[in-house]
C-alpha cells in the first residue's frame, strides 16, 4: 500500500479548498436573478409570516392593507403603526407637536390689585389655562382636585394668577427660603431664554411663605441652586375660609403674584428689559399635594404616603426639572383674545437639538460613552431627514458631546447643544455658568 507523505495531504487540501471556492464564486455569478419582492440576500426572502408581497400584484398598498388586517386586533401594534406614521409624517412636513401653550395678553388699561382675589377685570378678560395633570401624564391617575392659572403682564411685571381648589387648607412653613413644597403648594418655574440654564423657580403656601431660587441648570445635569436669588415678587393669597382649621371644611384658595420682570432676566444680561411683542417663554406651573390626617384641632400630614404632583405640562416623568419638557407661553402687545400662538421659527430646530441631547444621553447609558455617528442614536426621522433640518454635525470635546442643527432655511442661525443641556442660537457667548 503506497503511503502519502503529510506534505502531500496538506497540497492536496489546499487544492481542494481552491476548488471548491472557485466553484461557489463562479455559481454565484451564474446565478439566476432573484424573484421579484425577494430579498436576493444572504438570508432569503425576508418576509413577515402571512404577508404575501411580492406575490401577484405585491405592490406596498397591498402590504400595507394586509398589515392593517393582522394587526387590527392589537393595540399595541396599532399604537406603534400610529407613533411611526406619525413620525413620517413630521419628516414630511416638518410640523413637530407643541406642548401645552399660554398666550399672555398685556394689560392694556386695566389694573391689578394684588389681594389675592382674582375678581378683577384684567383677569376675568381672560382664560383659565388647562386644569393640571399628574406630573406622569397619561390618565391613570387624574388629579383628586382642580388646578389652573391664568397670566397677564405689563411694562414691570408678570402677573400669575392661580385657583386651588382644596378642602382641607393646612400650611405649616413660615420662614422664606425654607422647603416649601413640603407643604401643599404651588410653584411658578420660568426659563425666560429657552436655554435650559438660569431658570427661576418660585414656591408659595396657604400662609404666603415663599422660596424662590434660580437654578444653574437641571439637577440631572449637575445644576446648583443658587438661594441668593431673589424674585422681589408682590404676593397675596385668598382663602374661602380659615385655614388649619379641621372643623370648617374649605373649597380652595387662590394665589395672586406679580413678579419683575427685572428680576426673571437676571444673569441674562438683558438689565430692566421687558418682553417684546411674541417673546416666548419656557414654563411650568406645579401643585405639590400632601395627604393629612386630623389629630386632636390640627391637620397633621401623612408620612407614610408620598406627596402627588399636579402640573400644567407634564414631562411624562416625576421630575419637574426638566425646562425643555415644560410648556410654552408668549407673551402679545394685541388686543385681548385676538390671536393664537404662534410658534417661534426656531421651535423645529430647538427640537432637533434636544431630541439628538437625550439619544446621546441615552446611548451613553447603553454604552458608557457618547458617539459622532448618527447612525447609533436613536433619532426621529425629521432630525435625519435634510428636509426639516439642513444638516446635523455632532462633536466630541473635553465636556462631552457638542452638537450643531443647521435649519432649512438657510436665513435662520444655526442652533447648538451640548452635554449639559445649554441651547444657543448664531454666536451667542456660550455660557458655563
Amino acid at each position: 500500500m503506497i503511503k502519502s507523505s503529510p506534505a502531500s495531504l496538506v497540497i492536496t487540501a489546499v487544492i481542494a479548498a481552491l476548488g471548491l471556492g472557485a466553484g461557489i464564486i463562479i455559481g454565484y455569478l451564474l446565478r439566476a436573478p432573484p424573484e421579484e419582492g425577494q430579498s436576493g440576500g444572504i438570508h432569503g426572502n425576508l418576509k413577515p409570516p402571512g404577508l404575501t408581497y411580492g406575490e401577484g400584484n405585491g405592490s406596498l398598498a397591498d402590504v400595507l392593507k394586509q398589515c392593517r388586517r393582522s394587526s387590527s386586533d392589537d393595540p399595541a401594534i396599532r399604537n406603534y403603526l400610529l407613533e411611526a406614521e406619525v413620525e413620517a409624517c413630521h419628516a414630511a412636513n416638518c410640523q413637530v407637536d407643541l406642548p401645552r401653550v399660554y398666550v399672555v395678553y398685556k394689560l392694556d388699561t386695566g389694573h391689578i390689585d394684588i389681594d389675592g382675589k382674582l375678581d378683577e377685570r384684567a383677569w376675568e378678560d381672560v382664560a383659565w389655562s388647562e386644569p393640571f395633570t399628574d406630573i406622569k401624564g397619561g390618565d391613570t391617575n387624574p388629579p383628586r382636585f382642580e388646578t389652573k392659572i391664568k397670566l397677564r403682564w405689563d411694562d414691570q411685571n408678570l402677573f400669575v394668577g392661580a385657583y386651588i381648589q382644596e378642602f382641607a387648607v393646612w400650611a405649616n412653613k413660615t420662614l422664606h427660603d425654607t422647603t416649601i413644597y413640603q407643604d401643599n403648594s404651588f410653584q411658578v418655574l420660568l426659563d425666560t431664554s429657552q436655554s435650559n440654564h438660569k431658570y427661576k423657580e418660585i414656591s408659595i403656601n396657604a400662609l404666603g411663605t415663599i422660596a424662590d431660587l434660580m437654578l444653574t441648570r437641571p439637577y440631572m445635569d449637575d445644576g446648583e441652586p443658587l438661594n441668593f436669588w431673589e424674585s422681589e415678587l408682590a404676593r397675596a393669597v385668598y382663602i374661602d375660609g380659615p385655614i388649619n382649621d379641621p372643623t370648617r371644611r374649605n373649597k380652595f384658595w387662590t394665589v395672586e403674584m406679580a413678579i419683575p420682570f427685572k428680576q426673571l432676566y437676571a444673569g441674562l444680561g438683558r438689565g430692566n428689559d421687558i418682553p417684546v411683542d411674541r417673546e416666548t417663554w419656557r414654563a411650568n406651573f406645579v401643585r405639590s399635594e400632601w395627604q393629612t390626617e386630623i389629630v386632636g384641632s390640627k391637620y397633621l400630614k401623612r408620612l407614610d404616603t408620598d406627596a402627588d404632583w399636579w402640573v400644567w405640562q407634564s414631562p411624562g416623568v416625576s421630575n419637574i426639572h426638566l425646562p425643555d419638557k415644560w410648556g410654552l407661553i408668549q407673551f402679545r402687545d394685541v388686543p385681548i383674545n385676538s390671536t393664537t400662538f404662534q410658534p417661534d421659527k426656531k421651535w423645529v430646530t430647538t427640537n432637533a437639538l434636544l431630541d439628538v441631547y437625550r439619544a446621546e444621553k441615552a446611548y451613553k447609558a447603553v454604552t458608557g460613552r457618547y458617539t459622532i455617528k448618527k447612525e447609533l442614536l436613536r433619532l426621529p426621522p425629521y432630525v435625519l431627514s435634510q428636509r426639516c433640518i439642513r444638516d446635523l454635525d455632532i462633536q466630541l470635546d473635553w465636556g462631552g458631546f457638542r452638537v450643531t442643527a443647521r435649519p432649512a432655511e438657510e436665513f435662520l442661525e444655526d442652533g447648538h447643544t451640548r452635554t449639559d443641556r445649554f441651547v444657543w442660537f448664531g454666536d451667542k457667548k456660550e455660557d458655563f455658568f
